[in-house]
């Protein structure tokens, strides 16, 4: 069962045929892991990061974005100025059996944005249905420590921070088992064990570690 992390500076996302992956639970079991990324501290940023997310009963874990030397990005004639880090709420999910770490920032519609406890993002709206991948949340019946299960991450050809959400519930009757990958709530679906129904929402969560 999933639930919302709670609201910090940022916002705490997979493949199945209708795009748009993931998992919305009614809850989502502590998953705020403290997570560094690194913000460049340009006159283009702002100076509040949005934050929370979505995660399951494991325990959460920090991790570390590298940093970037200053000088190695360059704007015209200008370099950026030093960068800064700043540690975020983030939670683990599944990508084909293993834990990657997402951080939620921003959702399209408001219901998204507040379930996810993210900066609800009009813009998002405008982006086409199907353009991004997947993540799958389970609502409802769920084995203990049952993570968002991601339908790609960074180095796939379809990675995109943007993620269509898909809500995933287990048919009366079905025993849950731990789903830890897209093509595996897929094939359940198939034999009639779970169902799977797209959703209009669109969450804005990058992928800020993986094994």
């Amino acid at each position: 069962m999933i639930h919302p992390a709670r609201r910090s500076n940022a916002h705490s996302a997979g493949r199945h045929d209708p795009r748009g992956r993931g998992y919305a639970g009614k809850a989502v079991p502590g998953f705020a892991a403290g997570i560094v990324l690194v913000l460049a501290a340009s006159a283009c940023s702002s100076g509040n990061s949005p934050g929370a997310g979505s995660g399951a009963n494991a325990a959460a874990h920090p991790s570390t974005v590298p940093t970037q030397s200053a000088g190695m990005i360059q704007l015209g004639a200008h370099t950026l100025p030093a960068q800064t880090t700043q540690t975020l709420p983030a939670f683990p999910a599944y990508y084909d059996a293993h834990q990657d770490d997402v951080v939620v920032t921003d959702a399209f519609p408001k219901p998204a944005a507040v379930m996810f406890h993210a900066n609800f993002a009009p813009s998002l709206g405008v982006v086409k249905a199907g353009s991004q991948p997947l993540w799958y949340i389970v609502r409802g019946r769920a084995v203990a420590g049952q993570l968002a299960v991601l339908g790609s991450e960074p180095g796939e050809s379809d990675y995109s921070p943007l993620w269509r959400t898909v809500i995933v519930r287990w048919k009366p009757g079905v025993s849950p088992q731990m789903l830890t990958s897209d093509n595996m709530i897929n094939d359940l679906a198939k034999k009639g064990k779970l169902t799977v129904t797209d959703t209009s929402m669109l969450v804005n969560a990058p992928v800020v570690s993986k094994p």
